[in-house]
């Protein structure tokens, strides 16, 4: 079984990173990146250039250091670039400090597989997300770094482009490498990535050094709250992890709601305090609609057919049919990479786990993108780090955008702590996230309301008749749904098509000229099938059981038209 995440398609249009062109050279700033919790460093950081934090469950990258503005860079003339950086990375094998191997996630026991690097060198060749076939000259390093107060040395490790257009050849590019020991067990290393040009590199590599030269150690002294790490709620556990992540990452902060924290680089306070609003009032309408009562009464239901032999094994059948492909990665593959599907039943009532859901929360598209988020997205769900991403869209479709993809997403992070890694079919998953992403929010609640982005989509495709039979359309695989199928549908065509199929479902019982009772029954009946048994078409076959489907289908145009 997959995940519940989607991407999600723009509704404004996409505006990309700043376009390629010539940049500055980095500087070194005033200002230290500084983590006085754990590792116990500062060093200076690039001038101007923001701080964009590790994804969950990386285990080496502690951060990295991007331009705000102007950071692709051409190499060459022929459409190889490059994007400026700076990585802080750590290689720790302090005894309480090993990656964690296995974590509570949804109500379950999940195996995660460590993407952990030993050293500079295995990071090079695998770790860094930029360049490729690294190599430093053996004769000349390492060399010995003079000024930093720990033991250090440095390299300069020769690569090639790794970016660039179709059909782009690849360009050298270098990287200027610094590793301190703090400990035996313990080192932490700068890394700063430039075009490798003679003479373009040596105005990098002087500024890399004047950075890698002022590391310092500190003492590291964590905060009282997350002194009880490992002991007490999954909500204290979870709030101790945050607090001391957000001390270590400059400009981003916490802020909670009664079943959310929220991670945020933004210093909009009204942005930030109408989003926890927000978030709990939309919780609301997810919870009338799929009550935790009913999921906990599905498990035990599982759980007494497996234990006696019956019923279908969940796993079995077309599991891979759903939300399939890499749904189960983070973004650009992510740390979950390595996650395995081992599982075991899980003591801590999923309730529990969904009064921990974390959103993350980036000021820019341009931050989102940075952080990993795809550039045709406006949001994702990632299960394996149980992080919620999204941005405060202000360039774009506008902060109502931000809202939409919002609903959208948090309603698959809502669902995945209830029924677990579960992956129903597209017109399920992305129309439901479609549905309560037409709330209106007024008086801080939320009030049923049609998509009516994806409402004109569809009306205007049913009068072309530019749509998918709905016999085939419930059981359509994602790639179908995304745009590749024989219909020439893109991604925008059937989205609006599940969101129209899920409204009709949903509203459409006394008011659809044509209505039949037993239409009712078919989002809970697949949804319960589904997690009983985690076949996709036995979902569909459950849920559509004698449908008559020439009147399904007509009752549904007439409703939507």
């Amino acid at each position: 079984m997959k995940a519940w995440r989607c991407a999600w398609l723009v509704l404004g249009g996409v505006a990309g990173l700043a376009t390629a062109g010539t940049a500055q050279t980095p500087k070194a700033g005033g200002e230290y990146y500084e983590d006085a919790v754990d590792l116990g460093f500062k060093i200076k950081s690039p001038k101007d250039w923001e701080f964009i934090p590790p994804q969950p469950l990386e285990v080496n990258l502690i951060g990295s250091y991007q331009p705000k503005i102007n950071e692709h860079i051409e190499l060459g003339g022929n459409g190889a670039r490059m994007v400026q950086h700076v990585w802080l990375v750590k290689f720790d094998a302090r005894p309480e400090s090993q990656a964690e191997t296995e974590r509570e996630v949804g109500g379950e026991k999940v195996t995660i597989g460590s993407r952990g690097r030993k050293d500079i060198h295995a990071w090079m060749k695998d770790g860094i997300s930029q360049g490729t076939q690294w190599a430093y000259d053996e004769k000349a390093y390492p060399k010995p770094l003079k000024g930093p107060k720990a033991p250090a040395e440095y390299y300069v490790f020769d690569g090639l482009s790794n970016l660039g257009d179709v059909g782009s050849e690849k360009q050298p590019v270098c990287c200027y490498v610094a590793v301190y020991t703090l400990s035996p067990e313990l080192q932490v290393a700068f890394a700063g990535i430039g075009p490798g040009e003679k003479r373009k590199w040596k105005g990098y590599e002087a500024a890399f050094a004047q950075m890698a030269k002022s590391f310092q150690p500190i003492t590291a002294v964590r905060p009282d709250a997350p002194a009880g790490l490992g002991s007490g709620s999954p909500r204290a556990q979870k709030r101790a992890k945050l607090e001391i992540e957000v001390a270590k990452n400059p400009g981003w902060a916490l802020y909670e709601t009664e079943n959310y924290f929220v991670v945020s680089s933004s210093d909009d306070k009204e942005f930030i305090e109408e989003l926890r609003g927000r978030l709990e009032a939309i919780r609301a309408v997810y919870a009338a609609d799929y009550p935790a009562e009913r999921a906990r009464q599905i498990k035990l239901r599982k759980e007494e057919e497996e234990e006696s032999g019956e019923g279908g094994a969940p796993g079995e059948g077309g599991g891979d049919e759903g939300e399939g492909g890499d749904e189960g990665e983070g973004p650009e593959g992510g740390a979950a990479a390595g996650a395995e599907e081992e599982r075991t039943a899980a003591p801590i009532d999923p309730m529990e786990m969904s009064r921990c859901s974390v959103v993350r929360v980036c000021k820019s598209r341009e931050e989102y993108i940075k952080y990993g988020g795809e550039e045709d997205s406006g949001g994702y769900w990632w299960w394996v780090g149980e992080e919620l991403v999204i941005f405060d869209d202000q360039a774009v479709g506008g902060r109502e955008d931000t809202w939409l993809v919002l609903n959208h997403e948090a309603f698959h992070q809502y669902i995945f702590y209830f029924y677990g890694n579960i992956s129903p079919h597209s017109w399920y998953n992305e129309g439901t996230g479609d549905f309560y992403s037409g709330y209106k929010y007024d008086h801080k609640r939320f009030k049923l309301q049609e998509a009516a982005w994806r409402y004109r989509t569809i009306q205007q495709n049913i009068r072309d008749g530019k749509i998918v039979p709905l016999k085939d359309f419930v059981r359509w695989t994602q790639d179908q749904y995304y745009g590749t199928n024989d219909l020439d549908l893109d991604g925008g065509d059937c989205y609006a098509q599940g969101w129209s199929l899920i409204w009709f479902l949903r509203t459409g019982a006394k008011k659809a000229k044509g209505w039949q009772d037993a239409w009712g029954k078919i989002l809970d009946t697949y949804l319960d099938t589904l997690a009983m048994t985690g076949d996709l078409d036995k979902a569909v076959d459950a849920a559509f059981a004698g449908v008559d489907w020439t009147a399904f289908e007509a009752a549904w145009k007439d409703y939507i038209e």
